[in-house]
């Protein structure tokens, strides 16, 4: 077993600032999963060496199509181990859970497969947890927020099942403290739901919804941008007079075809990941398909200007 956890903090102490790759609606294991894991590994190797991959996000609908009944159920291999080689992907791979992942009524799973498998790189602490990244003297350069957008969906009926926990309502009020306190240079969340998407879930109701409740809530509180799947895409959204960035990465393994002309700049139905690069100054993206091909690139400042927390990016040793 590849020991990750000494590889991570090696890949931290040797780039500057943070360097990660995003994918969702992974769960298929089929050719479309791997052709996008081989991709990846690719990309990884290339960086290995200079500006290496520290970690990789899965935005949620992690198997399909019910998700995982037992932290032994035979997907986890199929779907995730087998499928995101340990020699050359063998950093932390951070999820948070989509729809069909809660189909079974079992989600509490994938919270607990790490637990059960010391050494995975499968990481999801619960329904929302939180990540930080130093910079230097102390100062965190990036916060990451994961939370379970399902938790916010009244209308499902396996979250109604557990609605008297109030969830929803506690991973809320967690989220708003969390990124209110957060003196990071960059504020990211992570979620399986889109809020505003060109897909085809860009109108749906639970959409709209999700908008009306975080949307005020990201400018408010300064959310650099926000990472999701669900669409079978890769979009790459900046709405007028929002200062957050919202993109789209769910063409892990599935596609669909563009639904609506509501958003710019970017949208593609192409298998592929988002790879992202932060700095102290600047963030650097773009979406690559399963070719290696850049389909699109950006370059944008922190909403802080890199001023939050006076921080620089850590320099190697």
């Amino acid at each position: 077993m590849v020991c990750w956890l000494s590889l991570f903090a090696l890949t931290l102490n040797a780039a500057e600032g943070l360097h990660f790759l995003v994918t969702g609606d992974t769960g298929s294991g089929q050719k479309e999963q791997k052709d996008v894991a081989e991709a990846m590994a690719v990309y990884a190797v290339a960086h290995r060496d200079s500006n290496a991959v520290n970690f990789v996000i899965l935005t949620g609908d992690n198997f399909y199509e019910k998700g995982v009944a037992t932290t032994d159920d035979p997907q986890w291999q199929e779907k995730f181990e087998q499928v995101y080689d340990p020699q050359r992907l063998p950093m932390p791979f951070f999820a948070v859970l989509g729809n069909h992942d809660w189909r079974y009524d079992h989600p509490d799973a994938q919270i607990n497969y790490a637990r059960a498998h010391p050494g995975t790189r499968w990481q999801m602490d619960g329904h929302w947890y939180h990540r930080q990244f130093p910079g230097v003297d102390g100062v965190p350069l990036a916060d990451f927020f994961f939370v379970d957008t399902m938790l916010w969906d009244d209308k499902d009926g396996s979250v109604a099942k557990v609605a008297a926990q109030h969830l929803g309502e506690k991973q809320m009020a967690w989220l708003d403290q969390e990124l209110k306190k957060s003196k990071a240079v960059w504020k990211i969340v992570v979620a399986h739901h889109p809020i505003y998407s060109d897909g085809a879930h860009g109108h749906e109701v639970l959409t709209l919804k999700l908008r009306e409740r975080l949307s005020p809530r990201f400018k408010e509180r300064g959310v650099d941008a926000f990472l999701t799947g669900h669409d079978h895409d890769m979009q790459r959204a900046e709405v007028p007079g929002h200062p957050t960035l919202f993109l789209t990465s769910g063409a892990g393994s599935r596609l669909r075809p563009r639904k609506y002309e509501d958003w710019k700049p970017f949208f593609a139905s192409s298998l592929g990941f988002a790879a992202i690069h932060l700095s102290a100054t600047e963030m650097r993206g773009e979406f690559i398909d399963v070719t290696g091909k850049q389909l699109d690139v950006w370059h944008r400042p922190p909403i802080s200007g890199g001023k939050a927390a006076g921080a620089k990016a850590a320099k190697p040793d």
